[in-house]
């Protein structure tokens, strides 16, 4: 029974960013983002830090603090979709990937 390395179970940081990036394409705060991301929210502000400092994501206030992403944060979704599409996909076995890696 072989799981894909993309549906092992727990998520990767990668699929976690896109995800925060999903939520936040219309603006969300942060407190909608822990809930609908299912993470808690220190774990949520080490993500958006680095989502911010990357360009992903900017601050916008309506009148409150939103969270929403950018042209770059969509382009990397684009991209990420792509890979993701490819990596399931291939025929290649979980522990191949691993040994690549």
């Amino acid at each position: 029974m072989n799981k894909s390395v993309l549906n092992a179970g727990r998520r990767s940081g990668i699929e976690i960013i896109a995800e925060i990036l999903v939520e936040a394409n219309n603006g969300v705060s942060k407190t909608r983002l822990v809930y609908r991301t299912n993470l808690n929210f220190l774990v949520i502000r080490k993500h958006l830090d680095f989502l911010l400092a990357k360009g992903l994501i900017e601050i916008v206030k309506d009148p409150t603090e939103l969270y929403v992403t950018t042209a770059k944060g969509c382009q990397f979704l684009e991209e990420f979709a792509k890979l993701k599409e490819i990596l399931e996909l291939s025929e290649i076995e979980p522990r191949q990937i691993h040994s690549v890696m």
